[in-house]
């Protein structure tokens, strides 16, 4: 195989528009000091191209230097520094966690690997476990969320089913004028199949079996299968109160209980109880 054509190589299958992933992800940097310490000294990510080079362009961009570190797979990480940009205030938190490139790890192993060498150089960490991902977490020195994940587990047909329900869902509460979470909950669980009543519905997932397995030994609930959902309803109607820990879920996953749909009004959720009533 060529250079060029080991280069070109990608992994993976391609998707219908012939498309074999990320290419590169680029952010902008205002420590590239900092920058080469945290990605090429510490974590050992090599640099298969860099480029320095003279302001140009219609918009009169000011001299830069863009350059990429090699991730695995093909994909790298790129950054942008420009010579006399003075460093923005942060935006919106949220916005700011949204923005951040997450790199793929096989194992718990390599992911506590990565954890200990970022945290023996003195950088601070931390850890969320998701739905179906864990990944730990950084603040770069540019102000980057770098997060470092693994799979749980694989996707399937349900999550695929579940993924194409939550975006109609979406779609059609934003139609009728959503203003919150709650509303595509609503819209979800009618176009899954509502019952009528106060009920949670749970995706028939492995990460949800904890609070399933609890839902079922509670006198005042009842589950029953639907469509790929276990729903979970109050005796008579009744509300339905689900506790927490009680039901072993973690922080990150308990706030996404009822993201395959709900009925009824939310009368308390908080850290501990999530209480739905008529």
């Amino acid at each position: 195989m060529t250079t060029l054509e080991s280069a070109l190589s990608r992994h993976g299958e391609a998707t219908p528009l012939n498309t074999y992933g990320i290419h590169h992800a680029a952010y902008p940097c205002w420590d590239p000091v900092g920058t080469l310490r945290l990605y090429r000294d510490t974590l050992g990510f090599a640099m298969p191209h860099a480029i320095p080079a003279w302001g140009w362009g219609p918009d009169e961009n000011p001299d830069m230097v863009h350059f990429f570190f090699d991730l695995g797979n093909g994909d790298t990480l790129a950054f942008f520094y420009y010579f006399g940009w003075d460093r923005p205030e942060p935006p919106a938190k949220a916005l700011h966690q949204a923005t951040h490139p997450a790199i793929e790890v096989p194992d718990e192993e390599t992911l506590l690997e990565i954890e200990a060498k970022l945290n023996d150089a003195g950088y601070e960490t931390f850890k969320v476990a998701h739905e179906s991902i864990e990944s730990i977490y950084h603040w770069d020195c540019n102000g980057l969320l770098l997060e470092f994940t693994r799979h749980l587990r694989a996707f399937d047909k349900r999550d695929r089913e579940d993924a194409a329900r939550t975006m109609n869902a979406l779609e059609n509460a934003l139609a009728a004028g959503a203003s919150e979470i709650s509303d595509v909950w609503r819209a979800k669980a009618t176009g899954s199949g509502a019952v009528g009543a106060p009920a949670v519905h749970i995706v028939d997932v492995p990460e949800w079996e904890s609070a399933i397995a609890w839902a079922r030994e509670q006198s005042s609930l009842e589950v029953n299968e639907r469509n790929g959902y276990q729903i979970v309803t109050g005796v008579d109607g009744g509300p339905v109160e689900i506790h927490r820990k009680a039901a072993g879920l973690r922080p990150a996953l308990w706030y996404t209980l009822p993201a395959g749909g709900l009925e009824g009004t939310i009368t308390q959720f908080d850290r501990d109880v999530l209480r739905v009533e008529p």
